[in-house]
């Protein structure tokens, strides 16, 4: 089969850098006040960062500075983690984003990580509900989101055994949309207060950022041991996009994800309660994001960004009508832009949008011949063939590139309308807490942008963004019931 990837030029990242920069991210969380994991009162703090720098002496001994750090972030994380479910969590959120194991893909070790880091959370769960005395399942109360939530992926795996291939289907299953509703279970049986899911929600952020950053630096080609000069012998560097790693290798997958740490960082930006310090901080981060995304050349992405920050100041404003207005006529004088931004061949982008045009219409005609249950989960790439019937312009492994499009195909107008519910839902919960927390709901409106162009229904991302959302305003309600509560007394 004709395979496009074998024709295009492609840098290999080198592992030490990225392993660099993920020791990196994982420091600045976990040695940052804002990730409130270490109890100072109890000398934690202390007594992680003396162990922590001692296995990384034992282990620089061996390796040359960079193991030195990844020594000492990973040990810090550790650590961290037989001490709080909470921080367990983290370190698992933050590693399966960066996903290390998808880049050293020859060391066993990095290959059973994401084991171990479960183990890890069930191991410090269980010491706290026994030392504590805490009820088990005490905070596994579902509100009807979650609910939306397990039916989604429960009615999944009915239509993988409806599939013509059915242990394919639930083998597919097992390595995507199931692993994504195991880390929402553990995300719900492990927050307890508004805090732990401020924690997993900064944990989710900084792991998307740090991805994002390595990304760009790779793209600059720091990463290199040979400068970049061959490039633009090769191909024109406007050809040459931002690529990330493993599962979200592709440009547009990485730009898209970019908008969840960039939604929530561009409220600290504009909040007239944020400190000097933090608004910096924070305009540094959103400079390398915004440079992401145009490397990425993702249209879609570019305009999700310019929506932000216009829907922050609809949340914001006295008359959110008047406001949306001006918002949609400014959103549509930048899309016409979009191209001339990014700087795309015209010849590319006309080829782009004719095939996603056929792959719209392909998972339509899918989802017309199996209205029900659709073609079976993970079943949209086997069966465009069968269902297509237009001149393609690329090659491969084909998919719907777009998760709405993808749901109605492999799910059906049952899976449609569920998916559809949960995204009300959110933007609903999101709306409500738009002066607590706007930041969830610029992130929830640019990723939902951009996945209406791309084909994220089953990978983590959206799933921990709707459970942090969800457990989110369950806090600050119950926060606020207890606090009129005793007012009231």
């Amino acid at each position: 089969m004709w395979e496009e990837d074998k024709f295009i030029f492609r840098l290999i990242p080198d592992p030490n850098h990225y392993l660099a920069w993920l020791s990196l991210g994982l420091l600045f969380f976990f040695l940052s006040e804002k990730s409130g994991i270490f109890d100072r009162v109890k000398m934690r703090l202390n007594v992680t960062l003396v162990s922590s720098l001692f296995v990384s002496f034992l282990f620089s001994l061996y390796f040359d500075a960079i193991g030195f750090l990844l020594a000492l972030s990973l040990a810090v994380a550790f650590f961290s983690s037989l001490q709080s479910s909470i921080a367990a969590v983290c370190t698992t959120v933050i590693l399966y984003i960066c996903r290390p194991w998808e880049v050293v893909e020859t060391n066993d070790w990095w290959m059973q990580l994401p084991r171990w880091c479960i183990w890890l959370w069930f191991l410090s769960w269980l010491r706290e509900r026994i030392n504590h005395k805490i009820e088990s399942f005490a905070y596994l109360k579902m509100t009807p989101g979650i609910w939306l939530i397990g039916t989604m992926a429960v009615w999944a795996f009915l239509t993988s055994f409806l599939s013509r291939d059915s242990a394919g289907s639930i083998q597919y299953y097992i390595d995507t949309l199931m692993r994504a509703i195991i880390l929402v279970l553990i995300i719900q049986l492990t927050v307890r207060c508004e805090e732990d899911a401020k924690k997993i929600q900064t944990a989710f952020a900084v792991g998307v950022a740090t991805l994002s950053i390595f990304s760009l630096w790779r793209f600059q080609g720091f990463d290199q041991h040979a400068p970049l000069d061959i490039v633009p012998r090769m191909l024109n560097q406007s050809d040459r996009r931002l690529e990330a790693v493993g599962s979200l290798g592709n440009s547009n997958d990485i730009a898209a994800v970019v908008l969840i740490p960039l939604g929530i960082l561009w409220p600290k930006l504009f909040a007239k309660t944020s400190p000097l310090h933090i608004r910096i901080f924070s305009l540094i981060i959103i400079y390398f994001l915004i440079k992401a995304i145009l490397a990425s050349q993702s249209r879609g992405a570019l305009i999700a960004g310019v929506a932000q920050c216009g829907i922050y100041f609809l949340s914001q404003s006295r008359s959110p009508a008047r406001f949306g207005t001006l918002l949609l006529i400014a959103v549509s004088l930048v899309a016409p832009l979009a191209n001339q931004v990014m700087g795309r061949n015209a010849d590319d982008l006309d080829a782009s949008t004719e095939s996603r045009m056929n792959y719209y219409v392909t998972g339509l005609r899918m989802a017309l011949y199996s209205p029900i249950w659709g073609q079976g989960f993970g079943r949209y790439p086997y069966e465009f063939e069968r269902y297509s019937s237009a001149t393609l312009h690329e090659w491969g492994h084909r998919t719907a590139h777009s998760s709405w499009v993808l749901v109605v195909s492999e799910t059906g107008f049952v899976g449609l309308a569920i998916f559809t519910m949960i995204h009300a839902r959110m933007f609903r919960q999101c709306w409500q807490l738009r002066n607590i927390e706007p930041g969830l709901l610029l992130a929830l409106s640019g990723y939902s942008i951009t996945i209406l162009f791309l084909s994220h229904s089953w990978l983590m991302f959206p799933w921990i963004l709707f459970v942090l959302i969800e457990l989110r305003r369950k806090f600050t309600t119950a926060g606020v019931s207890d606090e009129k509560t005793v007012l009231q007394l």
